[in-house]
Parts: structure tokens; sequence; C-alpha cells
């Protein structure tokens, strides 16, 4: 029997919902088996979880978000799990919907992939100055002294430096960074939970497992202050990607965003310029859209021959996060724009 037959047992036996916890506790008592197995014990090991309990429970907490079967109340902490008997379809938790939707723009850069790679070690060419300096200068520090003040202020620099954060009335631009100590401790309140998540690697992990590693930064993410925009995709993911830089990618609209929801047949209007990328109004909704662009480009690496990537610590290829950024970055910049119409 199977783990997500036993959840299925337990939660449709209960009388009222259950936390994820009290699954746990139902599953350790009733299920042993299925407590401390050989794959809890080498992601502890590993320091993927703390302990034997949160390895367990972080499995528990991606079998009911991947399934339908079952009913999700989040507006309670932590969650409420029944049975779905509204026929109510969730939020899709993974990315295949996404994929499907764009699977010309994967499998052309799969099939191309040698020329994509060349052309994404040409991408700094168009950055360089600050915007090079500051991001390897905060990457050197996660690695030498982990959320360090001068950690966290090369990340401060390095968001402003890519763009985010222009000078003018902020009633006008909402590209603005909100102050720094403001940004640091938002930061360091999750010091704890990010110095756990820092070992974790985006290519040394099963897909499932990334999405329980994507799961654990839910509420990191909603507390996280970084911009004064109520757009929080492209700043949290750039802060976490320079926090845990083998883990997650760099999230943008321009090209991440555009990759995962247009065909590249449909990037630019019919004068050229390219078309608007929409982003959801609730921090809940972007967040599952942020989780559904981290675990599309983890698929996307699980395609590629990773043999061919060279991270380099002194360029823009500072891990495999940002290589496959670095990709579709190259891929869009690829993409011919349709003739200009005639005036």
């Amino acid at each position: 029997m199977t783990l997500k037959d036993i959840l299925e047992i337990i939660i449709k036996s209960s009388s009222k919902p259950l936390t994820p916890q009290e699954i746990r506790s139902i599953i350790k008592d009733k299920h042993p088996d299925h407590y401390g197995t050989s794959s809890h014990q080498m992601n502890v090991q590993r320091g993927h979880y703390t302990n034997l309990d949160h390895a367990l429970l972080a499995q528990i907490y991606t079998l009911i978000r991947q399934s339908n079967y079952f009913y999700c109340d989040t507006n309670f902490k932590p969650m409420r799990v029944s049975i779905n008997k509204s026929g109510i379809k969730k939020r899709p938790e993974t990315t295949a919907t996404t994929l499907k939707t764009i699977a010309s723009n994967s499998d052309d850069l799969i099939s191309n992939l040698r020329h994509y790679y060349k052309k994404s070690l040409e991408v700094l060419k168009d950055f360089g100055g600050p915007s090079t300096y500051f991001h390897i200068q905060a990457i050197k520090e996660q690695e030498v002294d982990f959320l360090s003040d001068r950690h966290i202020e090369m990340i401060y620099a390095t968001l402003a430096s890519w763009g985010m954060h222009k000078m003018g009335d902020p009633k006008f631009t909402k590209a603005k960074l909100i102050n720094y100590p403001d940004f640091k401790n938002s930061i360091l309140i999750h010091r704890d939970q990010l110095k756990i998540l820092s070992s974790l690697r985006m290519d040394s992990c099963t897909q499932d497992e990334y999405t329980s590693y994507i799961d654990q930064l839910e509420k990191l993410y909603y507390h996280l202050k970084v911009s004064i925009s109520e757009a929080t995709i492209v700043a949290n993911s750039k802060t976490l990607a320079h926090i845990l830089p083998n883990l997650i990618p760099p999230i943008d609209r321009q090209y991440t965003i555009r990759f995962f929801t247009q065909g590249n047949k449909d990037f630019f209007t019919i004068s050229g310029d390219y078309k608007a990328v929409n982003l959801p109004k609730s921090i809940q909704d972007q967040f599952y859209d942020f989780k559904k662009y981290c675990c599309g480009i983890k698929i996307l690496f699980d395609r590629c021959d990773s043999k061919l990537f060279s991270i380099d610590k002194n360029s823009f290829n500072t891990s495999f996060p940002k290589i496959m950024d670095n990709l579709i970055m190259a891929f869009v910049k690829e993409t011919p724009k349709f003739p200009r119409a005639l005036k």
C-alpha cells in the first residue's frame, strides 16, 4: 500500500478535516512502515530536512497538494485537509499544464541546446558593470558568510543594478526597493529556515522533492519585503536566487514568465513590440505562480544534458538555476520579431 493510499484511508475515515501534522501522527502510530523510510533517512542525512518528522511531513504536503482527491482549506494555519467532494479543482500544483501550453518553447530549446547555451554565455554582455559585479559578489558572500551584513548588502545592490529600483515619485513608479533595514530584517527573521535550505540543490533532487522544497518557502515568501510593488514574483525570486542560488532561479516578466506563458510565435504584437505579460493580483496566487515557474525550470533542467554546462563563479553562470535563467533569456532574445506593420 502506498503512502497516498494510506492518506486517502486516514482522511476518508476521519469525522473532521485533519491538519498535515495530525495525519503525520496517525501514520507514525498506525502505519510505522511509512515513517523513517530509507528515503526519509537519506534526505535527513543530506540536510534536506531537519529530522524524520520533517521528512514525512514534507512528503504528506506534496501528496495532498498534488492530488485533486483532497481538499486543502488554506483559510486555516496549518491547513485542514478533507476529501474533495465539491468537485472543485484546486490550483495546479505542478507545471504540467503550463508546459503543455509552451511545449514548443521547451522542445526548441532542448533540440538546440548547444546553440542556446553558447548564446547564454554572452548574456552578461548585455548587462555588465554593476549588474554582473554585485551578482558575483552576492554569490561569493553566500558561500563564505551566509546572510552576513555584506551578503545581504550585495543582494540589495544586485537588485538595484538589475533594474528593481528607479528614481522618481513612488506614485508613478513601483520599481522601487523598500528601505534597507526592512529588507534585511524580513530576511533575517527566517535565518534558521534559510540556513537549512541553503544546502539543497536543484540538480540533486527529484521533481517531487523539489516541489516540497518550494512548498517550504510559502510562509517565508509571504513575509519577505523587497519592493513597494504589490507584484512579488520577480522581486522575491531574485532575492531568493541570491540566498539559495543552487535551488531557486531568478524569474522576470520579460523572459521567464513570457517563456512559460506564450508560444514563441506569440511573443510580439503585429508592430514588433513584446506583448504584455500579466501577473496575478493576490499574494497567494503569486506564490503559486512562483512555484509553477520554479518547477517548470526544474523540469526543463532535468531534460537537459547538464554535462554541457559549466559553472563559473566569476560570470553569470554561477549556478545551475542561473544557467537555466540565462538559457531562457537567450531563447527569448533569439526569437525573431514579426515584421513591423507598414505605416
